[in-house]
């Protein structure tokens, strides 16, 4: 696993590799890639959804807090980052207007199997 951002990059990425596999009773991913068995297929593991309700966290505050989230995100735009989800938020309302494009291949493979 390659990491990023020195000593915090590593302890970030342990902490995530932890909570996506030990911690949830699956594999680390050196684990996923030895079971994989050279196959080359997508590598087996687990999934953590945490779900967190701002208000319980941040009560009357929630507002300020949120405005210095929303500062902070437009920050990482403005030095050229994207955020996760961004792209798709943006195309949402042409798809919904114009629909999606397929390749015909893959229309008429979904097509089979609803059949």
């Amino acid at each position: 696993m390659l990491t990023f951002g020195g000593h915090k990059g590593s302890a970030l990425a342990a902490m995530v590799e932890l909570l996506a596999g030990p911690l949830i009773g699956d594999m680390t991913s050196k684990e996923s890639l030895a079971f994989d068995n050279q196959t080359g297929s997508s590598p087996y593991g687990g999934e953590l959804i945490i779900a967190m309700d701002p208000q319980r966290f941040l009560g009357e505050q929630q507002a300020t807090y949120l405005a210095h989230a929303e500062t902070l995100f437009s920050d990482m735009q403005q030095q050229g980052a994207r955020l996760p989800g961004e792209r798709r938020f943006r195309q949402r309302p042409l798809s919904e207007q114009h629909g999606i494009e397929l390749p015909q291949a893959l229309y008429e493979e979904i097509e089979a199997l609803c059949h």
